[in-house]
């Protein structure tokens, strides 16, 4: 994403693995791992960890994805600069599917093959958003993770009615 500042240039902000409520993932994809293993364990489906979950990604909540986005829309430093903004944390999916599971007592992992396109993974290296804006992610995955699994239990119609649907070729694969 590229934000523009009058007068001073515009600076690079790159996202890692964005999450928070009120997200819901597009059918079949690979990515947005916290509400696909929440929407799975709410609705009593197994957790599908592909390729057994050992994959990695760099989770960063919505809240602090827009504080940093501010704080390069106004430091001058940041201009011209190629920002990262994620936690420099890499964590696996099956951890994720762990926080997850402290939720829902009932919750099932069910490894399954690696997809074509699901990436291994990575985290980002976060020095220039400290260096440069001052700023660090305030919310903890196992906090975010909170805060998602509470936001499906009180919002009606939060699932969607395609994920509860049986399953075509497509989702299944």
């Amino acid at each position: 994403m590229s934000v523009a500042a009058p007068a001073r240039g515009r600076s690079i902000v790159r996202y890692f693995s964005v999450y928070g409520d009120p997200q819901i993932p597009k059918p079949g994809s690979h990515s947005w791992m916290v509400p696909w293993l929440a929407l799975s364990a709410h609705t009593g489906r197994p957790m599908r960890l592909n390729g057994g979950g050992h994959q990695v990604r760099d989770m960063v909540h919505v809240e602090d994805i827009a504080h940093a986005t501010i704080l390069a829309l106004v430091a001058d430093q940041a201009a011209g600069q190629t920002i990262n903004i994620g936690t420099g944390i890499p964590t696996s999916v099956r951890r994720i599917a762990e926080l997850v599971a402290a939720h829902y007592p009932r919750a099932a992992f069910v490894e399954t093959p690696m997809p074509e396109g699901d990436p291994r993974g990575g985290y980002a290296d976060t020095r220039r958003a400290a260096d440069l804006l001052g700023w660090r992610p305030a919310v903890t995955l196992t906090e975010g993770v909170d805060r998602y699994v509470n936001w499906l239990r009180t919002t009606p119609g939060a699932i969607p009615d395609w994920f509860t649907a049986a399953p075509t070729a497509s989702m299944a694969a």
